[in-house]
């Protein structure tokens, strides 16, 4: 396992979504890179029937930054304890820059549709919000 530089910036990636729950490379966190695999793990938990009280402890090894791995490991007894929404919650506060609601705010209030498609332009507005969901 490699070693994050800040010009890395973690990825979420899934090979097989009903077998295997997804990863999230090693790198700089970004919200929307966190809200994909979220929204990955909530799909397998769904696809596999995870139990609630199981859901953490199944996934929270996919998060493959050494840093991160680290922060699991010596927390681990707080964060298994917590439900995957409360996990995700601590996740974000810990790891995103503490402005990342505001710039996500901002951007969407920034938007402008310009040449695009309005439909388009509202998918974007949309998936900004998306990342704002148990901000």
């Amino acid at each position: 396992m490699s070693s994050a530089t800040p010009s890395q910036t973690g990825r979420c990636e899934q090979s097989a979504p009903s077998k295997a729950p997804p990863v999230l490379t090693a790198g700089e966190i970004t919200p929307e890179a966190l809200r994909a695999w979220e929204m990955g793990c909530v799909n397998f938990f769904r696809q596999k029937g995870i139990a609630a009280d199981d859901q953490v402890v199944k996934v929270a090894g996919n998060l493959l930054d050494p840093r991160i791995q680290d922060w699991y490991s010596n927390n681990g007894d707080h964060l298994m304890s917590l439900s995957f929404a409360e996990f995700m919650t601590e996740v974000r506060k810990y790891w995103l820059p503490s402005d990342w609601a505001a710039t996500v705010r901002q951007k969407m209030l920034s938007s402008t549709q310009g040449t695009k498609a309005f439909h388009l332009w509202a998918v974007e507005i949309e998936s900004l919000n998306v990342l704002l969901r148990g901000s």
